[in-house]
């Protein structure tokens, strides 16, 4: 049979039924086949991309959805877009979101392309917050929220994320991924005010990845240049050293798991935030998601720095190996949590596309992330790896740490140094000044975890400018007939007598008089108190009488429990006492002032939670009491005399006043935000007597005094 050699035209009807099958066979997978199945991988070469468009035009099991991000607009300046912005520099914009609009400055993000910083007027910040990062966001972007999940879980400090619909000049950019900026702002909310901010790369052949870089703080980057440069030298001898006592094993432990759950095999690619804080002279490390893999980073090229160093500590070690099993164990809380993530962010994220498409491939990200298989992996194997030094460090190096303030191998002879020359005496790891007067001449620190014990009659008498650091437990032991008294050696003022914890310790004073100090900077911490604790399990103070202090403070504790009793605190030049970040009481205390120069408060407390009964507050410059920061104040049966302003509650606290009286004030109490990082507050008002007081109140727009009539059980039980 011959055939024709001429083609034949094939008409539009076997092109259209080819369609219809393909479309009818994707739409049976899509009714018919697991969603997770079709999540997976393809054969064929069918990419993911492929499957999700059919899916979109197909899908029919998609829930209807109200769900709408929030709306950033964004304007035009002098007839520039600012997806037109170019190089590092700030423009001016206006901004409009949820009832928000003000003038603000915009930049482009050199970290992710298409990406935003946005930086808001200091005294007017959206939403409690300075600066904000938009980036790009799919789907994808989901991920970045389980990891600030994760990270929150394991004790990190993290920005919150979540997603905006951003609109410049008019014209829809899409979905952005939104979080706070890390910055001095976003420190100071979670307890780290004053802390200094660095970047710790981990590139070998990076010499700026030798140190932390701190921007604009040199005094901070001389300083933990110093300490590190000796905690590397210890490591090359094989001793522990300092590191253990700069880097805390517990944050260590976690950032080194974000890293590892996060990267993987690249888990030091990228550079880490940490802040230094100079309350406990710490360095703090910090979580941000990366936004993009700087580079692959074999891992005999990983530096030996501050983070990759802890690696090699025991305590750090254990943590993580902890810390992993805990994942495993508890991951279902995690998974609960991701589930509400979804709810709430897939069908936006999923920009009309197949939701189930998307959820499915959401879940293979928890797995990736949390699953079983990877959490049954030893994180150990993982994270280690050859730590090298850039060929020329040495040049880069600072001179080791002048003053050494961690546990080594003279600790011993430094404490009998001390007693030879104070003419103090060591018993056993314990150095003790019996009834007796004590010169101290110069800085002294005592070594890390030995106690110090001042028996009734001890005097010290502190030169000009010196001051005494104590980096285990205190006890003063003076009673009223026999106080301890330290005092200045001469006419000028001493820095300060402090004590510097990690939680594990009491200090314990009872019957001391103390006047004559300042503030001062020691061994990398900041003292804003001439008697200042700082990271103490317990502080109690008994039967005391502290005054005329040339500083910030009189007093300043920061952490733990707290407990003031029968106590005088007068005549600073500031504040008086100082509780940051504090869980306690103060009970039967004096607090008044009659220098006419000074001009502070008389309790100040921050970030804290104080119960204040029977206590007196008089003649101060400033308030009786200051509470802020988010704080709750109990205040009972005391009275407030002759004060500029009794009792003021600022940003976010709130106070609860009962049964006290006051008289003579110029106002009795303030309720305002002064910070704008925060909100407005409160004062909860019950039965009090008044008299003489010049004002009832001053309230802003966003705070309020509210009359109460009985002070609820459930408020006495929050202060028990």
């Amino acid at each position: 049979m011959s055939r024709s050699a001429r083609g034949r035209s094939v008409g539009p009807l076997p092109w259209i039924a080819a369609a219809a099958v393909v479309a009818a066979l994707f739409f049976l997978l899509l009714r018919f086949v697991d969603t997770d199945h079709l999540a997976g991988r393809w054969p064929l070469g069918i990419r993911a991309a492929e499957v999700d468009a059919y899916a979109g035009a197909l899908e029919w099991r998609m829930d209807s959805t109200a769900a709408r991000a929030e709306r950033y607009l964004i304007s035009s300046a002098a007839g520039q877009c600012p997806t037109e912005l170019t190089g590092a520099g700030w423009s001016r914009h206006w901004f409009e979101a949820d009832g928000f609009g003000d003038s603000v400055r915009v930049r482009r993000l050199r970290t992710a392309r298409g990406g935003f910083v946005l930086k808001f007027n200091r005294n007017e910040p959206f939403h409690a917050q300075r600066h904000i990062v938009l980036v790009p966001a799919t789907w994808q972007s989901i991920r970045a929220k389980y990891l600030e999940i994760i990270a929150e879980d394991l004790g990190l400090q993290t920005p919150e994320v979540s997603f905006v619909r951003v609109i410049a000049c008019g014209r829809d950019l899409g979905l952005f991924l939104k979080e706070e900026r890390i910055d001095a702002d976003f420190l100071e909310k979670r307890g780290l005010a004053g802390a200094s901010l660095a970047e710790q790369g981990h590139l070998a052949r990076r010499p700026d990845h030798l140190f932390p870089a701190f921007n604009g703080d040199s005094t901070a980057q001389r300083m933990v240049n110093a300490i590190l440069e000796s905690a590397y030298d210890d490591i090359v001898d094989g001793e522990r050293g300092v590191l253990p006592y700069v880097i805390d094993a517990g944050p260590a432990s976690s950032l080194a798991l974000m890293a590892l759950i996060e990267h993987g095999q690249q888990a030091f690619a990228n550079e880490h935030l940490l802040a230094y804080d100079w309350s406990r002279g710490r360095l703090v490390p910090l979580y941000r998601h990366a936004r993009a893999v700087d580079e692959e980073m074999p891992r005999q090229q990983r530096m030996l720095d501050a983070l990759t160093a802890t690696l090699r500590e025991p305590l750090t070690r254990e943590a993580i190996r902890a810390g992993w099993l805990r994942l495993a164990d508890e991951s279902w809380r995690l998974r609960e949590r991701f589930a509400a993530m979804d709810r709430a962010w897939l069908p936006i994220l999923s920009e009309g596309g197949s939701l189930r498409m998307v959820q499915a491939r959401a879940m293979q990200m928890q797995e990736e992330l949390i699953g079983r298989e990877r959490l049954a992996q030893d994180p150990l194997e993982q994270l280690d790896a050859a730590l090298v030094r850039y060929a020329g460090g040495g040049a880069f190096a600072p001179a080791r740490a002048a003053n050494r303030y961690w546990p080594g191998a003279e600790d011993e002879r430094i404490l009998r140094s001390i007693a030879d020359r104070t003419r103090a005496f060591v018993r056993g790891d314990t150095l003790v000044f019996p009834r007796g007067t004590y010169t101290i001449a110069e800085d002294l620190t005592v070594p890390y975890g030995h106690a110090v014990v001042m028996e009734e009659g001890a005097r010290l008498e502190i030169a000009a400018g010196a001051s005494v650091m104590v980096q285990g437990p205190l006890a003063v032991r003076g009673t009223r007939r026999n106080p301890v008294f330290i005092r200045p050696a001469d006419a000028q003022a001493f820095g300060v007598f402090a004590v510097v914890g990690d939680g594990s310790f009491d200090v314990r004073i009872a019957g001391l008089q103390m006047s004559g100090g300042s503030e001062a900077r020691m061994n990398g911490v900041y003292f804003s108190g001439m008697l200042a604790v700082h990271g103490a399990a317990t502080t109690v103070l008994e039967n005391c009488i502290i005054s005329g202090s040339g500083g910030e403070d009189l007093v300043n504790v920061k952490g733990g429990l707290v407990e003031l009793r029968d106590c005088v605190f007068e005549d600073g030049f500031a504040d008086l006492v100082d509780l940051d970040r504090c869980i306690g009481s103060v009970s039967g205390c004096v607090f008044r002032s009659g220098r006419a120069d000074a001009n502070g408060d008389g309790l100040d407390v921050s970030g804290a939670r104080v119960r204040v009964v029977g206590c007196a507050f008089e003649r101060m410059m400033d308030k009786g009491i200051s509470v802020g920061e988010a704080s709750q104040l109990l205040v009972m049966d005391s009275r407030f005399e002759g004060n500029r302003l009794a009792l003021a509650s600022k940003d976010l606290s709130v106070a609860y006043v009962s049964g006290n009286t006051f008289r003579d004030n110029g106002i009795v109490f303030g309720a305002y935000r002064k910070k704008p990082i925060y909100g407005g507050a409160r004062v909860m008002r019950y039965a009090n007597a008044y008299e003489g007081n010049t004002r009832d109140q001053e309230v802003d727009d966003l705070s309020a005094v509210v009359a109460r009539d009985t002070l609820e059980e459930a408020t006495l039980r929050m202060f028990e």
